[in-house]
């Protein structure tokens, strides 16, 4: 039972109500934060970016003092006191929420106000640095503020804590429970059966030749979050440098993508990824009831595999394409004989080592996750310094993809997560592949007939099921409980594994 039967919060739980209304307060304020960092990142001009770095600063000092002050603390100890005595419906529920929420805001509390402010303003900077780098191709420019934001961060691990190393507490923020040592054993089994994958998968050449701008794209890519089941009213669809997702408010989804204009398919695939974050976003937001700790992903694992699973499971699978093929063709411009819908899904489904991990196929993707986790980890355990991040990324990537990384733009600087400080990320990626295939192997044994409902152009069916199974949990169970609630077995590689082999086993 998410909200009890409990007709006036204000009369009958009078300390849970007051608690209720100022986290409700604090929600709008991280949303407001959200609009500032996805203008930033979309329409800012560039000259404005120091003074939004000022703005942001402020703001999350504000956020983080209205969350982790001893006002707000009080409110939460007066409304854990007065369900405790309280005999009304959902009082689990609400001790739950308790729970979460008191973990987290003296989480939050070690932190202090003048570090949040400082490092909202230096991450803000880093992201125009970032850029500027990234485009110029000149890993000096972003260099010294990378270093200025991993002292930062290392110095968040010292407030925060950990046991054994200060990844673990980096990974806390994004999976909880999970732990530098338990990704190594995992993501090692999971590079052992990805390797032979590799080697047997079949690359297949680029079925598009011209170019195909923005322009011809763009309608194409807007039917997509629609035709998932995102209503028309409740998103937009813009070009950023990096693509993201992000909730502004309850009916309020923001996606991103990036175009390639000699790759029209670079684009779709994601805003598939996006509007799986943003149909996450959506089914939490649809929960009943007022503002809540719950009402919030399990974890960026669990979010990546909405993401991961549309943009795979579904994305790459040929009913997809039987649905959209004449609306693609038409994008391009493109005739049936010119483009032929084998063509299409062989090459949506080649495996070859490339640079890219956002253009990476569903195969090697893994490789590249599995090489910024050992990076980072590596980092953080005062193993690799910053002058030799870039050959070590190029290292790795000749021993995991036998790939050679021509320029830094297309290495360690591709990516925009640790322009925000966002170490331990990465591996919620995998984690959210391994959860996603899990997910749809269950959903599939229970409905059969999904695939020619695809096929029809129908979603509604996978849509309603993660909604009641994933999305309608909120942060109410941990991810490996939401998944073993969903599919009877506890979080494992073997489904991902089964399904990418299916995938091989097609080409031959």
């Amino acid at each position: 039972m998410w909200e009890s039967e409990v007709q006036n919060w204000e009369k009958e739980l009078p300390k849970f109500h007051s608690y209720r209304k100022e986290f409700e307060r604090i929600s709008h304020l991280r949303n407001i934060l959200g609009l500032l960092h996805w203008d930033m990142e979309v329409t800012l001009p560039n000259a404005g970016q120091t003074e939004r770095g000022e703005q942001i600063g402020l703001l999350s000092g504000m956020t983080h003092d209205a969350f982790a002050g001893e006002s707000f603390r009080a409110l939460i100890e007066e409304a854990i006191e007065e369900n405790a005595g309280s005999e009304l419906p959902g009082k689990e529920a609400r001790t739950r929420e308790m729970e979460i929420l008191t973990k987290d805001r003296n989480r939050a509390a070690t932190l202090p106000t003048q570090w949040v402010e400082k490092f909202s303003r230096i991450a803000s900077r880093s992201h125009s640095v970032w850029i500027e780098a990234r485009r110029k191709n000149e890993s000096d420019l972003f260099l010294p503020v990378l270093s200025d934001l991993i002292e930062l961060v290392f110095q968040k691990t010292d407030y925060l804590g950990y046991e054994t190393e200060p990844y673990d507490c980096l990974l806390e923020e994004y999976e909880p429970g999970a732990t530098a040592a338990s990704l190594e054993i995992l993501f090692e089994d999971l590079r052992k059966s990805l390797v032979p994958l590799v080697a047997k998968a079949k690359d297949f050449p680029p079925p598009f030749r011209g170019a195909f701008p923005e322009s011809s794209q763009l309608p194409f890519n807007l039917k997509l979050p629609e035709l998932l089941g995102l209503p028309k009213d409740c998103f937009r669809l813009d070009s950023s440098a990096h693509p993201f997702s992000t909730s502004i408010g309850t009916f309020d989804k923001r996606i991103t993508t990036r175009y390639d204009e000699t790759d029209p398919l670079s684009s779709v695939f994601s805003v598939l990824h996006e509007t799986g974050h943003a149909l996450y976003e959506a089914g939490i937001s649809s929960i009943p009831g007022a503002y809540s700790p719950l009402k919030d992903s399990a974890s960026l694992g669990i979010h990546e595999s909405q993401s991961r699973l549309w943009e795979n499971q579904i994305g790459r699978s040929r009913e997809f394409w039987e649905a959209v093929y004449p609306s693609f063709l038409a994008s391009v411009g493109l005739s049936e004989k010119e483009l032929p819908l084998q063509k299409l899904y062989s090459f949506v489904n080649r495996a070859k080592p490339s640079l890219i991990r956002v253009e990476a196929d569903q195969i090697t993707y893994n490789l590249h996750i599995i090489l910024r986790f050992h990076l980072e980890r590596a980092m953080f355990k005062k193993e690799l310094s910053l002058k030799d991040l870039s050959h070590s990324w190029n290292t790795g990537m000749k021993e995991l993809l036998n790939v050679d990384v021509p320029d830094d733009s297309r290495g360690y600087l591709q990516d925009v997560h640790w322009s925000g400080g966002a170490f331990g990320y990465f591996p919620t990626y995998t984690l959210g592949n391994i959860y996603g295939a899990q997910l749809y192997a269950s959903f599939l044994s229970k409905h059969p007939e999904f695939p020619s409902d695809l096929k029809a152009g129908k979603t509604s069916t996978l849509l309603d099921w993660l909604r009641k199974s994933v999305h309608s949990k909120g942060k109410r169970w941990k991810a490996e409980e939401i998944i073993e609630q969903a599919t009877g077995e506890k979080p494992n590689a073997k489904f991902l594994v089964e399904y990418l082999s299916a995938k091989i086993n097609e080409q031959e």
